[in-house]
């Protein structure tokens, strides 16, 4: 019955891209960017959990909605029969405006954006108001039809590439693929939130070189449920960026990629 529903739930996500309920993220401090949330392992789920709100966003970030159809009208009204000022192709994000508390401004299922310098309302069926994107660590990752590894694939992700999340689904993401379609991915799979790359991006942070105590397991995230990317041998040097929740973020010299440290791991001075 799970495997019937999830297939139903995923062709409505086919059909209109629609995130549904807000998901509960959870903050984690940052020394260098105040709390944060990331995409990766944002809470544990029974079913379906939207996702717009949660997750890979600081308290300075602006916000934005991200088009999840295949391309989404921009009318002068909030309302389908107004003028069409402008057509958002998918992977576009627009500026929302923003209420007194600071929260986007939703009138009749639409959101108020700017977009090519106008302001305009685009229907929130075909958007995604986040910033939630993650990007593979490994090769062939399976994409599911459903939130069941014995469901039908819908394909073979490559390595290093970069899908916008727009749910979550027990232990899956729910991901944006280029044709707007959904598919779920495990979230075992090895991969990192491009949380990092925004607020690092141009090798930003404290740049504290350190060494490790003994062998060190790194992974992807700030925390042991993140999956493994490798170890470090005792007295191996590692360039620290960033200290989450006490956890060491560095950059792995083997592969390039952001990894994490666990708290008293290393001997450095911040």
């Amino acid at each position: 019955m799970k495997k019937i529903l999830a297939l139903i739930f995923c062709m409505l996500l086919l059909a209109a891209g629609t995130a549904l309920a807000d998901g509960q993220g959870e903050w984690l401090y940052s020394r260098l960017n105040g709390w944060m949330q990331l995409a990766a392992y944002v809470g544990d789920y029974d079913g379906y959990v939207g996702v717009d709100g949660c997750g890979g966003v600081t308290l300075s970030d602006e916000v934005t909605v991200t088009v999840i159809s295949k391309s989404a009208s921009v009318w002068s009204e909030p309302r389908t029969n107004s003028k069409k000022l402008s057509s958002a192709a998918h992977g576009k994000g627009l500026w929302c405006r923003i209420d007194d508390q600071g929260r986007p401004i939703l009138q009749n299922g639409f959101y108020a954006v700017e977009a090519d310098g106008r302001d305009g309302w685009i229907n929130a069926d075909y958007v995604v108001l986040n910033d939630l994107e993650i990007t593979l660590l490994e090769s062939n990752v399976p994409a599911y039809v459903a939130p069941d590894k014995a469901s039908k694939k819908v394909g073979s992700l490559s390595k290093l590439t970069k899908y916008r999340v727009i749910g979550f689904y027990d232990d899956f993401y729910i991901v944006n693929l280029r044709d707007a379609a959904a598919a779920y991915i495990p979230m075992s799979v090895r991969h990192r939130d491009n949380t990092f790359d925004r607020n690092y991006h141009g090798g930003g942070g404290y740049r504290r070189e350190g060494t490790t105590y003994g062998k060190t397991t790194l992974r992807t995230g700030p925390g042991s449920r993140y999956p493994e990317m490798g170890t470090l041998k005792a007295g191996a040097t590692v360039m620290v960026y960033d200290v989450i929740d006490d956890w060491y973020m560095v950059v792995d010299s083997q592969t390039g990629e952001w990894a994490f440290l666990e708290p008293g791991s290393l001997n450095v001075q911040l």
